[in-house]
Order: C-alpha cells, then structure tokens, then sequence
C-alpha cells in the first residue's frame, strides 16, 4: 500500500444544479460587489458553474463549496475587470455614485480601476481587505498565507497608489 500523501482523495460534489440554487445567489452577490455590473456579474456566474460542470474534479475538497466558490469567483471577476479594462466606461457609469473605499481613499471606480492593473495576488488582497472588510488573518487564511505576507502585500498596493497620484 502507498504513502498516506500518495492517495488521493475522491470528493463527490452535490448535483450542479443543487449547488447552482443553494449558492448561485452569493456567487452572483459577490461578483457584482467587484464588478459593479449585473450583465457581467451574471457572465461570472455562469462561467464559475460552467467550470465546474467541465471539470469537477477542480474542487479538491481542502475547504468548503462555499469558500472554493468564493475564490473562484474573486478570481473569475478580477480576470474580467483586467482583460476589459472599461477604465473610461466606469468613470462615466459610476461617477454619481463613487464613495470612499478605506484608508486608499479612492473611489469605488477608481478602486476597479486600479485593480485591473494589479497583479493577482495583491488585487485578491485588496478585495478582500477594502471592499469585504476582512482582517489580515482571515486574508492569509482565504489566500492560504501568512499575516505577515498580507501586511506586505497591503503596503505595496498603499505604496502603488501614492505612485499613480
């Protein structure tokens, strides 16, 4: 017999359609938080079911359906923010209704702006402490980090918007 290490788990997941109705409304919840658009929000949505209906087995079971839809989506709905880049577009459409976002001061607009230009790992930080209110601890734990790391990362991102002032 193998290694413990050596054997891999099997994680059977509940029928997609089950999981699309109990979780599609925070999926959708939370895109349209960083998206800031109904059309798109629901675009990440399907995208996010439809990846699992091609590919199960991306859900190792390491945590919760609820946490690994969470990332995904964070992640399927920065990917949109950067490869449209609709920096002008969310000027216009937003300007009304920009508020602060924390200690960057920038507007919610502004913030989707300059996420679109951050790499991965400090855009999901960025999210994740400015627009959900999370600690640092529960950052590292969600991107699987230290708190050490989520300062630095948080500091950078300070530091590269007092750059693009």
């Amino acid at each position: 017999m193998g290694s413990p290490s050596a054997v891999t788990r099997s994680v059977t997941l509940p029928p997609l359609e089950q999981l699309y109705q109990s979780h599609g409304p925070a999926v959708l919840r939370r895109a349209r938080q960083i998206l800031g658009n109904e059309a798109e929000a629901l675009e990440v949505l399907h995208d996010v079911f439809a990846s699992l209906l091609e590919k199960p087995e991306q859900f190792a079971g390491r945590s919760s359906i609820m946490t690994y839809l969470y990332g995904m989506t964070t992640h399927q709905a920065l990917g949109r923010l950067r490869k449209e880049r609709r920096r002008r577009q969310l000027l216009e459409r937003h300007h009304e209704h920009e508020e602060a976002v924390g200690a960057l001061g920038l507007a919610r607009a502004e913030l989707r702006e300059v996420l679109a230009t951050l790499p991965d790992e400090l855009a999901r930080a960025a999210v994740y402490h400015y627009l959900d209110g999370m600690t640092h601890e529960e950052i590292a734990e969600l991107m699987g980090c230290s708190r050490q790391w989520v300062t630095k990362l948080l500091a950078r991102l300070r530091e590269q918007v007092e750059a693009a002032r």
